[in-house]
Order: C-alpha cells, then sequence, then structure tokens
C-alpha cells in the first residue's frame, strides 16, 4: 500500500476548516483525496457514514462532564484527545475525550504549554462517537487487506477537527467560564497534534496561521 502524504493531508484539511459550512462536504472533499493517494474500497464505506449527526450533541456532552466535574482554575485551552479503544472484537477505533488547561500560548508550535499543570481531565468524559467508532472499524477490522492507520488517521482526524469546528461556539466558551480566548488543540495521544483556533465569547475562530 502507498504511504501517505500526511504533511498534504494536513494542509487540506486546514483549508477545509477555515472555508467549512458542511462537515459532510468537507469529510467527502478528504476522504476523495485519501481514496486518489491510496485507493481502496473502503473509502466508499467511510463515505457512507452520515457525518453530521453529532455535531448537536457536543455542547451538551460538554456540559454533561463539566457539570459532574468542573474545572478547579480558569479554562485557558482545551486538548481534545482521540484516545485509542477497542470493540469487542478487538478491533481499534478512536473516540474524543478532553482535558482543560491552565496555560496557553499560541506562538509555540511544539506545543509544550499543553504539559504545563495544572491540567484537569475529567474521568469517564469519552463522547461515546458511534461515528468514529464505525469509522475505525472499518479501516481496522482486516489486519492483511484493510485501509489500516492511513484511512483511520485521515478520517478520525478530519472527522473529530471538522465536527468540534462546527460545534464550538460562544455558548461553549461561557460554560467554560473562560475570561480570555481559549485554545483549541486536537490530536491523537500518540501525536499528530492539530492546532484547531481559539475560542471566543463570540464563537470559534480557525487558526490564521499553519495548524500543525
Amino acid at each position: 500500500m502507498s504511504a501517505l502524504d500526511y504533511r498534504a493531508f494536513y494542509r487540506l484539511l486546514a483549508t477545509e476548516v477555515r472555508a467549512s459550512t458542511d462537515v459532510s462536504r468537507s469529510m467527502d472533499t478528504l476522504l476523495a483525496w485519501g481514496h486518489q493517494r491510496i485507493p481502496h474500497p473502503s473509502w466508499a464505506a467511510l463515505k457512507e457514514l452520515d457525518c453530521s449527526v453529532e455535531s448537536a450533541g457536543v455542547g451538551k456532552w460538554l456540559t454533561r462532564v463539566l457539570r459532574r466535574a468542573p474545572c478547579p482554575f480558569p479554562v485557558r485551552a482545551i486538548y481534545f484527545g482521540l484516545g485509542e479503544r477497542t470493540n469487542r472484537d478487538r478491533v481499534e477505533f478512536a473516540d474524543l475525550y478532553f482535558g482543560l488547561l491552565s496555560h496557553y500560548e499560541p506562538a509555540d508550535k511544539a506545543c509544550e504549554w499543553l504539559w504545563r499543570g495544572p491540567s484537569h481531565y475529567p474521568a469517564k468524559a469519552y463522547l461515546g462517537s458511534a461515528t468514529l467508532k464505525a469509522g475505525g472499524v472499518i479501516c481496522n477490522e482486516d489486519e492483511a487487506a484493510g485501509l489500516g492507520t492511513p484511512g483511520h488517521v485521515v478520517f478520525a482526524l478530519a472527522f473529530a477537527t471538522l465536527l468540534l469546528r462546527a460545534a464550538l461556539d460562544g455558548e461553549i466558551y461561557q460554560r467554560l467560564g473562560a475570561v480570555e480566548p481559549v485554545g483549541v488543540v486536537v490530536g491523537f495521544d500518540s501525536g499528530d497534534l492539530f492546532r484547531l483556533g481559539e475560542l471566543h465569547g463570540e464563537g470559534f475562530q480557525p487558526r490564521k496561521g499553519t495548524m500543525t
């Protein structure tokens, strides 16, 4: 199977984040790009997933977790992590969780501030995304002939990023109790950080510079 040009993928994803008004349409663009680079029948199966249905649930998810485990310090950033999980058949998929951070330095490309304390990672804070689970299973259920990691990275990171881009708004900013812009970073636990932008009282603003 051909290698995937991840830098080209990140550039295309950043373009879609800045221009996107429709999660499903942007996902179609990114999945079509993936199919051109690595032709495989699983791209068509991924395209059949409904990527528009979970945006409304993100605010409810964050509210539910914050009510159960409120943050003890002023929030300056949110890390949305794609944690690796497995289903009953031990097929790997990703699901979204979040951590609240006390530091934010938008000029730091390495995001070293992510590891400066204090931080607040609520327990049992996974979104429980049916879409992410289905996409992971499509890519990973056939270890020998499946699309595997390249497809899973493209699908999971693109969906999580576009989902958050569509769902984060001024109401969520108010729920955080923030008084300054809140940085938003998305990525797999193993790396591949994507600096999505900032959340303000007026809503979400995509990052103007490079996002990786």
